[in-house]
């Protein structure tokens, strides 16, 4: 039984959710057929970053936003996001950097966990327009390298 509309949820039933939106400001109509969506915010472990609101939205010409890709393997960030990313991450892990993983691989941020029975990582959200977040599972953002006996983020 498929049910549409509003009979389609119980009306106890508490739902949060983000909106597309449109980029109405792009020159190219290319960007107009792609899935943008409100961000707000993200979050690294317990931290809140404090980040521009422009890292998020379109500026005049229509470039920036968020965009939502299921065909992309990788999350890509403009590097001053990326850069704020990264610090978070550096600041509440412990483990050695491996700056030799870094170099062979392109990574930028790898951490040595040899003799590491488990590894604990801080949490990754994003946080959207309405109130919804979405945390997401470590392995979409850090992976381990068996060669090198190294986590690196994969972002």
């Amino acid at each position: 039984l498929l049910v549409l509309g509003d009979k389609a949820l119980p009306t106890a039933m508490s739902l949060n959710y983000t909106p597309f939106l449109i980029n109405t400001k792009a020159s190219s109509s290319g960007y107009h057929t792609f899935y943008y969506i409100d961000l707000r915010g993200v979050s690294i472990g317990r931290k809140r970053l404090n980040l521009p609101s422009k890292l998020f939205s379109f500026d005049t010409k229509g470039n920036g936003g968020t965009i939502i890709d299921s065909g992309t393997t990788f999350t890509i960030f403009n590097e001053e996001f990326y850069k704020n990313i990264t610090a978070a991450f550096a600041s509440q892990i412990g483990f050695r950097r491996a700056s030799e993983v870094e170099a062979r691989t392109g990574m930028r941020l790898c951490y040595n966990v040899s003799g590491v029975d488990h590894v604990l990582l801080p949490d990754f959200a994003f946080h959207f327009k309405g109130g919804s977040d979405m945390v997401l599972p470590v392995a979409n953002y850090f992976s381990y390298f068996v060669s090198f006996d190294s986590i690196c983020l994969t972002m």
